[in-house]
């Protein structure tokens, strides 16, 4: 059985009465696999070719978190600029969270870094809209990290079902990033993950499991916002 209250070697707490960001180092996994396709920045240059729909962005300082809305019976997918503040709301209330990166390894390992501390920064203000709870890492350890509250839990994905069986109902575990396959590739593990765990996809209604890309194609690369059938993550996150 797991030990959600674990011993020091098992899970790294730290609190620190100022809130401030240390240093975060993170193991980077690889994906394998197949998938074409990127991720790109926002603009209304939507174009469909088949089962896959394309489009493009602009990423600049003020804009740079992108939302992907869902397929309706009237309305394709596709991509628009959200505010930072809103788009933390998505990972703040979801129950799982898969991260997925482009470009330099310690670039995202950043980037995971600043996301886990506003996402605690949400769950400790219990601003309007945000699910009480605690953020958990899900995290073999093989880096160092210390984030005002936030729990590191040293077990493997494979335990993540049984994790999240023990666990308050607002708490929300974020997953290491991986590299990206594409658009395919990390649906497909996305949508693995929500099966497995008994939770849907999506951050529409919030409790399920959602995706971030950190730092994928943009302004003038095409985003591949759904081929096949498969979505793009839920949020897109760029560093400026």
């Amino acid at each position: 059985a797991l030990n959600l209250n674990p011993t020091p070697t098992e899970t790294l707490r730290t609190h620190n009465s100022h809130g401030r960001r240390a240093f975060f180092g993170v193991s980077i996994t690889t994906l394998t696999g197949a998938a074409g396709g990127g991720f790109l920045s926002i603009s209304p240059a939507v174009a469909a070719s088949g089962n896959c729909i394309t489009q493009t962005i602009k990423v600049t300082p003020v804009s740079h978190t992108f939302v992907t809305s869902m397929k309706t019976s009237e309305k394709a997918p596709s991509i628009k600029p959200i505010r930072e503040n809103d788009a933390t709301r998505f990972f703040t209330n979801a129950r799982v969270v898969r991260t997925f990166y482009d470009g330099d390894d310690s670039n995202a390992a950043e980037s995971m870094k600043n996301i886990l501390d506003l996402a605690m920064k949400r769950k400790i203000g219990k601003g309007a809209g945000v699910t009480p709870g605690e953020v958990h890492l899900l995290s073999d350890l093989s880096g160092s990290l210390s984030i005002d509250g936030l729990s590191v839990l040293n077990l493997t994905e494979a335990d993540l079902s049984e994790v999240l069986g023990k666990l308050p109902s607002g708490d929300v575990v974020f997953l290491p990033p991986t590299k990206s396959g594409g658009t395919i590739a990390n649906a497909k593990i996305v949508k693995e993950t929500g099966t497995s765990c008994g939770l849907d996809l999506g951050g529409e209604r919030g409790g399920g499991v959602i995706s971030i890309l950190l730092n994928g194609p943009r302004n003038s690369e095409a985003i591949v916002v759904s081929d096949g059938g498969y979505l793009t993550s839920t949020i897109l996150w760029y560093d400026v």
